[in-house]
């Protein structure tokens, strides 16, 4: 699909505003979640040539997770326990790191089109599902396990790898298992930015050409929108209480799965 406007209007200052009030709008939603920055930054694939957009709302996510890490890191520390043991983050690392490669096969031999607009439907079904049903009704909460998190973190990386967003199956496990507000985001945030560390980094080993003088000036340009944005998104996250954060967790999901679909849609 092409934009949606002349490569010549790229860099009018209408243009610009557009893409930083989107980004501002993205941050937000991402700072108070703790993940689904593409959700809605996906609508600057309207503005933007494909190849450049993705990158882009790679590294401007890539930075409002660091800051909202950042920002978050003392609270989360206090409910993740020690990070290497089985009830930490580690197992979910070294999941996703191993489960990423598939992921990228998988998007290299088959495309990631269909695939992440059915993970998207399967998503906004979920998050639907999730709102409606008795709270009551989930999974029994077991003893952390290793091998849980290493299981759990292996599908996020294959997800991650044909649909960009691995933070979905650490978002669905919680909520499938109750975990509340601070755990789940102790598990999500650190697990969504060493994510995105590794797909920048494969990114630009094997498409620097994408990181170009255009790239720099509407990075450069859209950073502050994006930072304030995840200020306002982590200001909101720390007045909202565990039931209500849950909600707008499977509200996130749930848009953020509709905006998987749109992302196909718009490439």
């Amino acid at each position: 699909m092409h934009t949606l406007i002349d490569a010549s209007a790229l860099f009018a200052p209408t243009t610009l505003l557009l893409l930083s009030l989107i980004y501002l709008v993205a941050a937000t939603f991402s700072g108070l979640s703790g993940f689904g920055f593409s959700a809605i930054g996906c609508l600057t694939l309207m503005l933007l040539p494909a190849s450049t957009g993705v990158a882009l709302l790679m590294a401007l996510s890539l930075v409002t997770q660091a800051s909202s890490y950042g920002s978050l890191r003392a609270e989360m520390r206090r409910h993740a326990g020690r990070w290497h043991r089985a009830d930490g983050v580690l197992p979910y690392l070294v999941g996703g790191t191993a489960g990423m490669p598939f992921g990228l096969a998988i998007l290299a031999e088959f495309g990631g089109r269909g695939l992440s607009a059915a993970l998207g439907v399967l998503l906004v079904a979920y998050a639907a599902w999730s709102l409606l049903k008795p709270a009551a009704l989930q999974l029994r909460r077991r003893c952390p396990s290793a091998r849980v998190g290493l299981l759990v973190g292996a599908v996020g990386g294959v997800v991650g790898g044909f649909s960009a967003f691995p933070g979905s199956a650490l978002v669905v496990w919680n909520g499938l298992t109750g975990i509340g507000k601070e755990r789940g985001r102790a598990l999500v945030q650190p697990f969504v930015l060493w994510m995105q560390i590794v797909g920048l980094s494969l990114l630009l080993a094997t498409r620097p050409q994408v990181f170009d003088r255009s790239f720099v000036f509407l990075f450069v340009t859209a950073l502050p929108a994006a930072l304030l944005g995840n200020r306002l998104g982590v200001g909101i996250y720390r007045r909202t209480g565990d039931l209500g954060w849950r909600r707008y967790t499977f509200w996130a999901l749930g848009l953020s799965g509709a905006g998987l679909v749109l992302k196909v849609a718009l490439t």
